[in-house]
C-alpha cells in the first residue's frame, strides 16, 4: 500500500467518539454544528481526524446546549 494513504484521515462518529473519550450519541450531537469538520453522504458522516483536535482546541470552555 502507498505510504501516503497508510494512515486514515477521515473518522467515523465511533471513532471520533472514542478519540476525544465521549460518547457517541454526545458525538452525534457535535456533528449537528455547522463549523463541525465532518462531511455528510447521505447517511454516512466522516471527520476529518487533522481537523479535529483544531476544532476541539478553539471551543474549549465553550459550552453546548
Amino acid at each position: 500500500m502507498n505510504e501516503i494513504f497508510s494512515e486514515k484521515i477521515g473518522l467515523n462518529v465511533s471513532e471520533a467518539a472514542n478519540l476525544l473519550g465521549i460518547s457517541k450519541n454526545l458525538m452525534s450531537e457535535l456533528i449537528k454544528y455547522p463549523d463541525f469538520p465532518c462531511i455528510k453522504f447521505r447517511r454516512r458522516i466522516v471527520i476529518n481526524k487533522n481537523k479535529l483536535q483544531d476544532w476541539f482546541d478553539k471551543n474549549s470552555g465553550r459550552f453546548f446546549v
